[in-house]
C-alpha cells in the first residue's frame, strides 16, 4: 500500500527554521487560509536575540496549477531586488526530504486585504496604479515565464452554452487577428484585493504570483474589474477601468474580450473553489452578468 501523500509537519518546519536561521526556534506553526492550490503557514520564531521574527511556507499543493517552485522562487527575487512589495524569498525546496510537495519560505508581511466601503476610491486608484506599475518592468529581468496573449480559442473551452449564448459564440468566431501585437509585459494572473496587502491605506504586500505570465496588460486589467464586481458591484468594476485609463490607454473592445474570457473562466470553476453556496451563487450571477455586459460591447463594433 502506497504511503499517503504528506504535507510538512512541525518537525520539518523546525528543520526549516534550522536551515534559515541556525540559532533560531520554532515557536509555533500556523495554518493560513483562504488559498486554492497551496498549503500555506505562517512560522513563528525565536531568533537568538530573543527577536520573535514570523516567514511563510507555502507549499506547492495537489491542486496547484501554477508555475514550479522554482519559477516561483525566482519571479519572487527579481521582483524584490526590483523593489516591489512583494515577500522575500528566503529558500525554496524541491528535495520532498520535509515535505511530499515542493515548498518556498518567504518573509512574511503584515497587513489585512479588506478595502472598506469609505476607502474605496483611494484603494482602487492605488491598485491601479500599481497594477501599471508592474505593467512597466522590463521582462528582461525576470525568469521564464509562459506568454498570454490571446484570449481565443481557449475562451471557448469556458464559456456557457445555450441558446443566450450562440450569438456571442458566433461573434467569437467571426474574430481575427485577436493575438496581442503590443509590447508584452509583466502579467500578475490574479490581481484583486484578497491578494493585496494593505498597511496605513497603502499596498504594502503583492502576494500569489503563481499564475504571472507575459502578455496583454489588458488580461490582467480584465481580471481585476472582474474580481471587484464581485466585491462593489459595476460602478467598482469601471472605478477600476477609469483609473487605469490614467495610466495608459485601455482598448474597450480589447478588454470586453478579456472581460469574456475571464468571466467565462471563473463561472466554470468556481465549484472547484470551495466557496460557500450563497458566495458562490453570487459570484456566478456576476460572472455572467459580466459576459453580458462585454459581449454587448464585442456587438458594437459589428
Amino acid at each position: 500500500m502506497e504511503e499517503q501523500i504528506k504535507t510538512i509537519d512541525e518537525k520539518g518546519a523546525a528543520d526549516v527554521v534550522a536551515v534559515l536561521a541556525e540559532t533560531a526556534q520554532l515557536v509555533a506553526m500556523t495554518p493560513l487560509t483562504g488559498g486554492v492550490s497551496a498549503n500555506t503557514y505562517m512560522l513563528e520564531t525565536s531568533q537568538a536575540d530573543g527577536a520573535s521574527v514570523r516567514w511563510v511556507l507555502r507549499e506547492h499543493g495537489a491542486s496547484h496549477s501554477g508555475h514550479s517552485a522554482k519559477t516561483e522562487f525566482a519571479l519572487l527575487k527579481a521582483l524584490h531586488q526590483q523593489g516591489f512589495r512583494v515577500p522575500e524569498p528566503l529558500l525554496c525546496d524541491v528535495s520532498h526530504r520535509l515535505s511530499a510537495y515542493d515548498f518556498i519560505v518567504m518573509s512574511y508581511i503584515e497587513g489585512g486585504s479588506n478595502i472598506p466601503v469609505e476607502s474605496l476610491d483611494h484603494c482602487i486608484a492605488a491598485m491601479a496604479e500599481e497594477l501599471w506599475n508592474i505593467h512597466c518592468l522590463p521582462v528582461e529581468v525576470l525568469p521564464n515565464l509562459p506568454p498570454r496573449l490571446n484570449p481565443v480559442p481557449e475562451v471557448f473551452d469556458y464559456l456557457p452554452i445555450g441558446s443566450e449564448w450562440s450569438q456571442l459564440h458566433a461573434r467569437l468566431r467571426t474574430l481575427k487577428d485577436t493575438g496581442y501585437q503590443g509590447r508584452p509585459c509583466l502579467l500578475h494572473g490574479d490581481y484583486w484585493p484578497q491578494n493585496l496587502l494593505w498597511q496605513y491605506g497603502q499596498i504594502g504586500g503583492i502576494l500569489d504570483w503563481e499564475d504571472a505570465a507575459i502578455g496583454d496588460p489588458l488580461s490582467d486589467v480584465a481580471q481585476a474589474s472582474v474580481e471587484l464586481r464581485y466585491l462593489f458591484g459595476p460602478e467598482g468594476m469601471q472605478k477600476f477601468i477609469t483609473a487605469y485609463s490614467a495610466h495608459a490607454a485601455v482598448d474597450p473592445q480589447r478588454l470586453a474580450l478579456w472581460q469574456v474570457y475571464v468571466a467565462a473562466a471563473a463561472q466554470h470553476f468556481m465549484s472547484d473553489w470551495g466557496l460557500e453556496k450563497s458566495r458562490e451563487n453570487h459570484m456566478r450571477r456576476v460572472a455572467l452578468e459580466s459576459i453580458r455586459n462585454a459581449s454587448a460591447i464585442l456587438h458594437l463594433d459589428q
